[in-house]
């Protein structure tokens, strides 16, 4: 299993893109289970006041493809579960960090 992290804000760089883009890859492919992991700085931008927003429209695209998301906190937007990083990479057999 792969475990995609998406640690960057948006707000800063659009380098998450490119951590979706390849969740939905390796989805898609079924050649291997994949997670997405949004940690610190990107579980933060997730809130109610962003919801419209272009970054939280890609993410939902991972909902499609059945991909499990989780976050280090308590997120407004449905389907996102709360797990610690440490516990989900202790699972996978590769990380990647966006």
């Amino acid at each position: 299993m792969i475990l995609i992290v998406l640690s960057t804000s948006p707000l800063k760089s659009g380098i998450y893109i490119q951590g979706i883009e390849t969740a939905l890859n390796i989805a898609e492919s079924e050649a291997e289970s994949v997670k997405v992991y949004l940690d610190s700085e990107f579980s933060l931008s997730v809130n109610c006041d962003t919801l419209g927003a272009e970054h939280l429209k890609r993410l939902k695209q991972l909902f499609l493809f059945d991909i499990e998301v989780y976050a280090d906190r308590v997120l407004c937007i449905e389907g996102i579960a709360k797990a610690s990083r440490k516990s989900l990479q202790e699972q996978c057999d590769k990380v990647v960090v966006f």
